[in-house]
Formats: C-alpha cells, sequence, structure tokens
C-alpha cells in the first residue's frame, strides 16, 4: 500500500470510527472505489492503534480522574464517588463486549465479504440512532443511570461485530433510548471504546507477531496510524461541540446517503 493510500485510509479511519457513521463502511467504499485491495493485518493493526490513542489523548484527564478515584475507592479512602461509579459502569459495559467479540471474531472478518449486509446494517441502524435520539429526550446523566443501562449499552455494542452497525453509533443510540443526555452519552461511548479498540488492537496484534510485517509496510503503517489519531482526535471535539445545540439527526441522515451509494454501486458494478 502506498503511503497516499495509507494518509486517505487513516484519516477517514480515525473520523468514522468515533463518529456513529460505521467505519468498516467508508473503508470497505474506498478500497472498492480505488481498487486498493484489502490492507494487511500490519496496517489495520496501526489504523486500530491510531483511533485508540486519539481517544486516550483527548480523554487523558479524566481518565486520570476515574483510575485514582477507582484506587481510592478500592483502598477504602473513598466511597461513592462519581468518577469511581463511572469507571464501575465502563467496566461493566466492557465485558459483553469483549466476550462477544473473543467468540465471534471469526465470524466478524467473514461477514466482512458480505457488501449487501453492511449497506441493511447502516441503514438500519441509521435509523435506529434516529429515533432512539428523538426518542430519548429525557437529560439524564450517568449519575441517575445505573448498571442495567451500562449493561444494555456493553452487549449492544457486540452487534458492532457485524460491518455497517457502527460500534460508536449502536452505544450512543442505547445510551440515548435509555434517557442518557447526548453529551454523556457520547462521552460514555467514547470511554468505552478505549478497552475495546485497545482489545481488538491486542488480538490483531498477536496475529501480526505470528505472521510479521510484510516488506515496505512499516512507513505506511506509520503515517495510517499518525492520521488515524489526528483525525479521531478533531473528530471527537467537533461532535462534542456539535451536540450543544444539534442533534445526532445528521449522523443518521448520512448513514442514510451512503447505504443509498453503496447499493447503487453494488447494483451497477
Amino acid at each position: 500500500m502506498g503511503i497516499g493510500a495509507a494518509l486517505l485510509l487513516g484519516l477517514v479511519q480515525g473520523v468514522t470510527e468515533l463518529w456513529p457513521v460505521s467505519s468498516s463502511a467508508h473503508l470497505a467504499l474506498l478500497i472498492h472505489l480505488f481498487g486498493w485491495g484489502k490492507p494487511d493485518l500490519s496496517f489495520t493493526v496501526a489504523l486500530h492503534r491510531g483511533t485508540w490513542l486519539a481517544v486516550v489523548w483527548y480523554y487523558r484527564r479524566r481518565l486520570t480522574s476515574i483510575v485514582h478515584a477507582c484506587w481510592r475507592e478500592a483502598r477504602g479512602r473513598e466511597r461513592g464517588g462519581d468518577e469511581a461509579r463511572l469507571g464501575r459502569l465502563l467496566l461493566l459495559a466492557t465485558l459483553p463486549g469483549v466476550f462477544l467479540g473473543a467468540v465471534f471474531a471469526e465470524s466478524s472478518e467473514a461477514m466482512e465479504g458480505m457488501p449487501l449486509l453492511m449497506l441493511v446494517a447502516l441503514a438500519l441502524f441509521g435509523l435506529v440512532l434516529w429515533a432512539a435520539d428523538a426518542w430519548g429526550g429525557r437529560s439524564r446523566g450517568w449519575r441517575e443511570a445505573g448498571w442495567r443501562e451500562s449493561l444494555a449499552v456493553g452487549v449492544a455494542q457486540g452487534l458492532a461485530l457485524m460491518p455497517g452497525v457502527s460500534r460508536s453509533g449502536i452505544t450512543i443510540s442505547v445510551a440515548r433510548a435509555a434517557g442518557i443526555e447526548r453529551k454523556e452519552a457520547a462521552d460514555f461511548a467514547f470511554l468505552l471504546s478505549i478497552p475495546i479498540i485497545g482489545a481488538a488492537a491486542a488480538y490483531e496484534g498477536l496475529k501480526l507477531a505470528r505472521e510479521g510485517i510484510p516488506q515496505g509496510g512499516m512507513w505506511p503503517m506509520a503515517v495510517g496510524c499518525a492520521a488515524a489519531a489526528v483525525s479521531g482526535y478533531l473528530a471527537i471535539g467537533f461532535l462534542l461541540s456539535r451536540l450543544k445545540s444539534r442533534s445526532f439527526a445528521p449522523y443518521a441522515v448520512y448513514r442514510l446517503l451512503l447505504a443509498a451509494v453503496l447499493l447503487l454501486l453494488l447494483v451497477i458494478l
């Protein structure tokens, strides 16, 4: 893969992995249009690492606060703090995703070769996002929510194994359907992505350790990782700033339009 292709795919990965629009659909579209072929495993690992770095850096202060709060609570110095409670809810929501990812990893890879399934999921879960955001009008935060809402988000995250669903999209949808305020729903989805994306990168990294990095693959990996990290960081800030006055409806509409484009390409080509 050339440097230009690595740069473009990295930029698109960083944005679409974190916005609720499905990174798998966008990458598949670009690869198909330009005839690049399926990226090497090494490049996929690099993209995931770049996205992971973007979220960790954006939320570095919040993460530090959560870890410190959980540590103080574990040592009996503090009980019931908001950040410690959020840490417990994130841990609970992580468990179903890790389990489902481990069980259905092979099935997920097989589904990547099913374009019709991808575009149906893209449209269907775009409608789900639109409906959940419109009907979940209450403004609860995670202080008022509990383990049921957290577990529901975690279980729903398992659906993101299906290409076209969008991990951030489905987690935000379930949180909004539970009445969680928009920014709180997005923050939780992004924080929840840290262990999930990290676990996916670790799993792929183990496979890469056995297969090795292809010759000439280091520069595309570096460029893709850096591009995904920068665009992902900017994508988080943009989305959160827009949620102060906007809904998730534009992202849902975009998903429907993209599904229509993919369907047209599938019929024509």
